[in-house]
């Protein structure tokens, strides 16, 4: 182990901070664009109700939202510098905003934001968007061991995970869950050296 890996913080499961945006600016994002969600699709694409029931919009990278990607990447870069160390270098170009209902018990199952067709994204983030009193069920859980573990259900709460960790929002059974999620993008999960016998395993 080299000297600078001994003085790197311990990799953290998760972290997490409060007040990332003021009640005005979460009302505003709700109330923009509310009329705009659409059904939301898996990360594969199409969509499976059996998965996933939630509606959501994407925000771009239009200079209207530029002061969310420039907030959004400032808290994940402390929180990479505290928690993580990873390499990262953008925010992906695709904020969504999410909305759970108990009319349908909006949901999302178990699954990761990392996959074959994702495999540059190193930290996941979720804001909470909603009052914790309005609405009940609709936990973001994560899963680290054998138990899930549900994060923080305070107004403005900013969750921060490795996005190749089990999540899941469970049913919404009273009122309305919104959501603001994030990705973190950087270079490839890589060995940091090929492990045993991979050289050989390749070759024949």
């Amino acid at each position: 182990m080299s000297a600078q890996e001994n003085t790197l913080p311990p990799f953290e499961t998760r972290a997490t901070a409060s007040g990332f945006l003021t009640d005005a600016e979460m009302d505003r994002l709700i109330e923009e664009h509310a009329s705009i969600v659409k059904e939301g699709q898996l990360g594969g694409g199409g969509a499976d109700q059996r998965v996933r029931r939630s509606r959501v919009a994407f925000l771009g990278t239009e200079p209207r939202y530029r002061w969310l990607y420039e907030r959004v990447w400032a808290a994940a870069q402390e929180c990479n510098r505290l928690f993580f160390n990873v390499d990262i270098s953008a925010v992906e170009g695709n904020l969504q905003l999410a909305r759970y209902d108990s009319s349908d018990q909006g949901f999302y199952d178990w699954h990761t934001d990392f996959a074959g067709f994702r495999p540059l994204r190193k930290i996941s983030v979720s804001v909470q968007l909603s009052r914790a009193e309005d609405y009940e069920g609709g936990d973001l859980e994560l899963l680290f061991g054998n138990r899930p573990e549900p994060m923080e259900r305070t107004r403005g709460a900013f969750i921060a995970f490795p996005s190749f960790v089990l999540h899941r929002v469970t049913p919404v059974t009273r009122g309305t869950r919104w959501s603001l999620v994030a990705w973190v993008l950087g270079n490839r999960w890589r060995w940091r050296s090929d492990p045993p016998g991979y050289r050989d395993q390749r070759a024949g």
